[in-house]
């Protein structure tokens, strides 16, 4: 072999070399940043924002402080990267419950809604992006630089159409003040059931005349919520027609 030729062999050993070191050192650093996010998503859940430091996050995580500031610039953007992560997941969650099929009136879409939502609260995996809600709790308590972002991209809209629904159930405005009163009635009825399957077996035992007999599965539960809901919405609407008849 030529002296040239075992110069480019030498080359190309060294480049193919320095490609799988980059190649490595960047699989770490993406390592290292997700499970500085991951754990962070836990930790934020747990304590909130200002309960948890950065250096609480790394430890737990095993990363160095200057992970953080590489992958996220400071504390702040690491939480909106959570945050933005959440936001995400419960996009994709409204978009199932709003998600009824063309055509349907609004007791078919209410239906929907409710039925939709109770299946994923009893899924496996509610369990696994419990972080999500916790993290919203700690949002509504203890607002951050995110709350507004968080209220106009992940609640606002499944809130919008749950308005819709129920205004067209009621004949009447959107605006209408009972509106949004029988909205929190519905949503909170199915909120309750998301807590109930999150509820610790011990808080069971502590208060077996408050639990609903077992077992409970989501069909179970959406029919109860959608009877409930639909006999107030209806006597609701009922009332309001009652009030509008001129007198004999």
């Amino acid at each position: 072999m030529s002296r040239r030729a075992r110069a480019e062999t030498r080359r190309g050993r060294e480049r193919r070399r320095g490609e799988r070191v980059r190649r490595s050192r960047g699989t770490s650093r993406d390592t290292a940043r997700g499970r500085i996010l991951e754990t962070s998503k836990q930790l934020f859940a747990q304590y909130g924002f200002d309960g948890v430091t950065v250096r609480d996050i790394c430890r737990e995580a095993g990363a160095n402080l200057a992970l953080v500031n590489y992958h996220f610039g400071d504390k702040l953007g690491l939480y909106l990267e959570v945050v933005n992560d959440a936001i995400i997941k419960i996009g994709a969650f409204n978009a199932l419950t709003m998600d009824a099929p063309e055509g349907s009136n609004a007791e078919e879409r209410l239906e929907h809604f409710v039925r939709t939502l109770l299946r994923l609260v009893f899924e496996e995996r509610a369990a696994k992006e419990s972080w999500i809600h916790k993290l919203m709790q700690h949002e509504i308590s203890r607002p951050t630089a995110a709350a507004e972002r968080i209220l106009q991209v992940a609640i606002a809209p499944r809130v919008r159409y749950l308005s819709s629904v129920v205004a067209e159930l009621l004949d009447c405005p959107v605006k209408d003040p009972r509106v949004p009163q029988c909205v929190s009635s519905v949503h909170g009825l199915c909120v309750i059931y998301l807590r109930y399957v999150q509820l610790p077996d011990a808080f069971r035992r502590m208060m077996p005349e408050l639990m609903v007999p077992q077992p409970m599965d989501a069909e179970t539960a959406a029919d109860h919520v959608l009877a409930f809901s639909m006999a107030g919405i209806r006597e609701i609407r009922v009332r309001k027609a009652r009030t509008r008849k001129p007198p004999r």
